[in-house]
């Protein structure tokens, strides 16, 4: 069998010259009944990335290629093992055509605390905290460490500026 149609396997065998051993790459194709991809649980990260990679109809290596990162990094993201940065998330958000909100689910988040409402929003806008920092004339670490809960305050300039940057109002 040498080629994938219709649910076949191919198998290719070649000859490493350094290792002197072969090596086998055994390709399984089938087809989905759209219906079944419909009914996909989509609780976590995860899940929806695969319900999005099926709706499309790709494999991970051609969703990897995609965004940009290895296969075993989209196998990681669907299995739950990895939790994608926020460039990852874009990119996928991209390439399935469905909003960064979507595949977070950001709007289940809490917004009682500084460090949950610049994370939250800061994700909605896509923004790595980098990017944020840079936004609002500050370091890094200032937005890690709002995050982190390690600052609590709940006013200032400094805050202030995070919130403006995020087009946050407080409620």
């Amino acid at each position: 069998m040498n080629k994938c149609i219709d649910g076949y396997y191919h198998h290719n065998s070649h000859k490493d010259k350094h290792a002197g051993t072969k090596h086998k790459t055994i390709t399984f194709t089938w087809n989905i009944d759209e219906n079944l991809i419909q009914e996909l649980p989509e609780e976590t990260l995860g899940q929806r990335v695969l319900k999005c990679r099926k709706n499309m109809k790709l494999n991970m290596k051609e969703l990897a290629k995609l965004c940009n990162i290895s296969p075993f990094t989209v196998k990681n993201i669907e299995s739950g093992l990895t939790y994608p940065n926020i460039s990852t998330v874009k990119k996928l958000s991209e390439v399935f055509d469905v909003s960064i909100k979507y595949l977070l689910q950001i709007d289940n988040w809490p917004e009682d605390t500084p460090s949950q409402i610049i994370k939250k929003f800061r994700l909605l806008k896509g923004l790595s905290q980098h990017e944020l920092a840079k936004l609002c004339n500050l370091h890094q670490s200032t937005i890690k460490d709002y995050e982190d809960g390690r600052i609590k305050c709940c006013n200032g300039p400094t805050l202030e500026a995070v919130y403006k940057a995020l087009d946050y109002t407080a409620k």
